[in-house]
């Protein structure tokens, strides 16, 4: 076959293709750096299969194979930043857990149950608790020391026993009207470790979450004593 391009013409293809190909690996930004490798990937598949002589099908089937491979991720990672199937009372937590995506936010709640108030305890003071929570709506009371704290929605609980593996400091009771999502504790953990993004985010919002408890926390009044008997006649 002859061919109106000169061998230089395919050089510098190959060349090209080659460099965005090195380029793409220095983009920190994964849609970036799969786009470029999908046109450095069919310039090398047009030059397998345009160089004189050529087709050359060994290398072209590859470049084929990895070009349809990458034109897939492109589409996860692009799916990944499409902001949808977040419920709307959860948005408050997507937009403060700034550093995710919404695909890595509806991978995090994906697998969470809702839990509404008026019924028992979630929380037991002194027992090891196999969840963690977070209060969408309402109130929940905090009992310690025969001590009672309100705390408002917008909050973790259980957050230190989930970081510590230690039973829980205090017993946490859902008001009336409250809701809240529950994760299991052992698939959050795994998650974590799987998803950088995700533990680094789970951890800063605790920090925030923890630093925010302490700057709002109302002084509990100890517990009345009960009266002493007198000992004047017995």
């Amino acid at each position: 076959m002859e061919w109106p391009f000169h061998t230089s013409v395919f050089v510098l293809l190959f060349h090209i293709s080659n460099l965005m190909a090195f380029l793409a690996f220095l983009l920190r930004d994964q849609l970036q750096l799969r786009l470029l490798m999908g046109v450095s990937l069919f310039l090398q598949g047009l030059y397998y299969y345009a160089i004189p002589g050529g087709p050359l099908f060994d290398p072209l089937f590859w470049k084929v194979v990895s070009f349809g491979a990458n034109l897939m991720m492109i589409a996860l990672v692009f799916g990944g930043r499409l902001d949808f199937g977040i419920p709307e009372d959860l948005r408050g937590l997507y937009e403060r857990m700034a550093v995710l995506t919404p695909g890595q936010f509806r991978r995090l709640t994906a697998k969470t149950v809702r839990i509404k108030g008026g019924g028992a305890a979630i929380l037991t003071d002194g027992m090891k608790p196999d969840r963690l929570y977070y209060l969408l709506r309402g109130d929940a009371q905090i009992i310690k020391n025969r001590q009672t704290a309100t705390l408002q929605s917008g909050a973790f609980l259980g957050e230190i026993a989930f970081l510590s593996e230690l039973p829980a400091s205090a017993t946490v009771v859902l008001n009336d009207g409250a809701e809240c999502i529950a994760w299991n504790r052992a698939a959050l953990l795994q998650l974590m470790k799987k998803d950088a993004a995700i533990d680094i985010a789970m951890r800063g919002f605790f920090n925030h979450d923890l630093a925010y408890k302490v700057a709002r926390s109302i002084p509990i009044a100890p517990a009345p004593e009960a009266p002493r008997r007198s000992s004047v006649g017995g």
